[in-house]
């Protein structure tokens, strides 16, 4: 596993042109474990976005969290592959729903707060 180095973030200074790639050395140290989808919207930010996200990037723990990660599975007797992503006939977004549905989900969502039950509301993938 290769540490953090700063030298990403020399390649990328704030006058950098849009069209400029992520840093490579982040990229592939990303793609150790699988979070390379974090530069999937890249073009779309200006370049002290880029670097703020870079920055950021490199602040990252990925062996820490990963060993975080296994461990609790081992602690609950799950294999690593046990994270799968949600089928797609799973995910919707709520702008997709009627307002009909919006007002019993907002029903339902205060009801099982006020039974004491637990809820979880996963934004933007995510593990």
């Amino acid at each position: 596993m290769r540490e953090p180095t700063t030298q990403a973030l020399e390649g990328n200074s704030t006058t950098s042109n849009a069209s400029s790639p992520p840093p490579q050395a982040l990229l592939e140290r990303l793609k150790d474990y699988g979070q390379e989808d974090a530069f999937a919207r890249w073009d779309e930010l200006s370049p002290d976005e880029r670097q703020l996200l870079i920055k950021d990037l490199e602040g990252v723990d990925l062996p820490r969290i990963d060993r975080i990660i296994r461990c609790s599975f081992q602690s609950h007797g799950l294999p690593a592959t046990a994270i799968e992503p949600v089928p797609e006939s799973s995910v919707s977004t709520v702008e997709e729903r009627t307002l009909e549905d919006r007002e019993k989900w907002w029903k339902l969502g205060l009801k099982a707060i006020s039974d004491g039950k637990l809820a979880v509301l996963l934004l933007s993938g995510g593990q």
